[in-house]
């Protein structure tokens, strides 16, 4: 870990299931969206909540809320407060990073130039998932980037933005994410690139 630590001046970060398990946001979402559903509808919260969960767990988040929808005959009037819940859920406690990222993220922190989040995802709710986690104060040390805002990785465009705007050199980068997006951005931006389980393999 040494030897990575010294051989970069800056770190990317992905933030959903790379620094924190986001099924700890998601799943809390589905069990509010739920809970809204059968207000309105007198579907049961359990039908609602067993099929999200399920439905993410195998084929994803990608028109999840839309099969929902039309599965289970929901009117459209109840979907702009649906994806509300989605993006401004706050859970009762604060969702905490992997173990292994509190041991090394202030190492990391304390020995480069500068350390980013880039993140993918509805800015609303990506920046609203940044107030939910337990940072222990290290968010204040971290720079975040909405990908979003600019083009979604693995588009190079936020790390353009990076590099004009933070003086970065691409030589001295590496990408730690946990997706195929995260490797194919690392690749475009032309930056050194780790997935997050050999990352995690380094620390142990």
């Amino acid at each position: 870990m040494k030897s990575l630590i010294s051989n970069y001046d800056y770190f990317l970060f992905d933030l959903d299931d790379t620094l924190y398990p986001e099924i700890e946001y998601l799943y809390g979402a589905y069990d509010r969206i739920a809970d809204y559903l059968s207000n309105k509808t007198n579907i049961d919260k359990k039908i609602i909540f067993n099929y999200l969960q399920s439905r993410f767990n195998n084929i994803g988040r990608e028109g999840l809320l839309d099969a929902m929808f039309e599965k289970f005959n929901v009117n459209s009037k109840y979907l702009p407060e649906t994806l509300n819940i989605m993006r401004t859920y706050s859970p009762n406690q604060k969702i905490a990073l992997y173990p292994n990222i509190y041991k090394i993220l202030p190492k990391i922190i304390d020995n480069s130039r500068q350390v980013f989040v880039v993140t993918n995802g509805n800015v609303i709710q990506q920046k609203n998932k940044k107030r939910n986690i337990e940072w222990n104060f290290l968010d204040k040390k971290l720079t975040f980037i909405y990908a979003n805002e600019f083009k979604k990785k693995p588009s190079k465009e936020s790390f353009n933005y990076i590099k004009k705007r933070y003086m970065v050199e691409e030589n001295s980068t590496i990408m730690i994410g946990d997706s195929i997006f995260d490797e194919k951005f690392a690749e475009n931006c032309k930056i050194d690139f780790m997935f997050v389980k050999n990352f995690n393999t380094l620390i142990n």
